[in-house]
């Protein structure tokens, strides 16, 4: 009886194995690029007790999908400018407010992409795209915004949002946090042996865009992001219209960069700058 040679075994084991997580990869994309969390009625209680001048925002962005989120006001006057502010692909946006409520003279939105949080639905692309102009929408026509003051930021895959955002509609400034220039990217540097780009569904490509920017951008990368290459972000700053600063914030990662001091006030002096212009 013939015995096929142990390379031939090791070879369709390797095979078979990387048929297998093509497959998952294809087919389970969307869980492994969103991660929806929920609060529950209990956190939600707590906000609200803890955080009584926060108001809850809801916008119906269709019939049958309304998305939930924060307005943080720290004003004096009003109307007041606002930040908008997108979050990462796990980012359950509430547990924010505490640090936002520090930040003087802007208001913030807090506003959680549908499956996150206590809004409706379930998150693609298209819907987070297409949801964020509705907010913006909402909120402009509010009597205490000022419609002439409006930032935009986004963190990790927000920064793809908070892009879109900023030339479709009119904004003063974008500040963006570990960004990138093209999410296959940042997928095949996960997973170097796929063939990422003949499996990614999603595009979150914000380069094409980023040139025709005029108004100000403010990058904040982190040094040791695991995540995000930093070069990644570099590329993408490069590809920004108008005028751009970019800051490395040292000894931090993906999920600990918004942990810096510097982090902070970087933000709140490019706020602080834009709204002097």
């Amino acid at each position: 009886m013939y015995a096929f040679p142990k390379w031939i075994w090791w070879i369709t084991i390797g095979i078979f194995f990387i048929g297998a997580m093509v497959a998952l990869l294809y087919f389970f994309q969307h869980r492994i690029i969103f991660h929806p969390t929920s609060i529950s009625d209990d956190e939600t209680d707590e906000i609200r007790t803890q955080y009584p001048e926060v108001e809850e925002i809801n916008v119906p962005v269709t019939d049958e999908v309304t998305v939930h989120g924060w307005l943080v006001s720290n004003a004096e006057e009003e109307p007041s400018p606002l930040l908008i502010y997108y979050g990462g692909n796990a980012e359950e946006v509430s547990k924010l407010i505490p640090e936002q409520t520090e930040l003087e003279d802007w208001s913030v939105l807090l506003m959680n992409y549908r499956g996150y949080g206590l809004s409706e639905g379930e998150p693609d692309e298209e819907a987070l795209l297409g949801d964020a102009l509705m907010i913006y929408d909402e909120m402009v026509e509010r009597e205490d915004i000022d419609a002439d003051n409006i930032a935009t930021m986004g963190r990790s895959i927000g920064s793809a949002v908070a892009t879109h955002v900023s030339v479709e509609r009119e904004v003063q400034g974008t500040i963006l946090v570990s960004p990138f220039d093209d999410l296959a990217q940042v997928a095949q540097s996960q997973f170097p042996f796929l063939p990422i780009e003949w499996l990614l569904q999603y595009s979150f490509d914000s380069t094409e865009t980023a040139p025709e920017m005029q108004h100000p951008l403010l990058a904040l990368i982190a040094e040791d992001d695991e995540i995000i290459d930093p070069e990644f972000s570099k590329s993408f700053v490069e590809h920004w219209g108008g005028p751009e600063d970019s800051y490395v914030i040292e000894e931090k990662g993906h999920n600990t960069i918004h942990l810096s001091d510097e982090y902070r006030s970087r933000i709140q002096q490019f706020l602080q700058e834009i709204q002097e212009q």
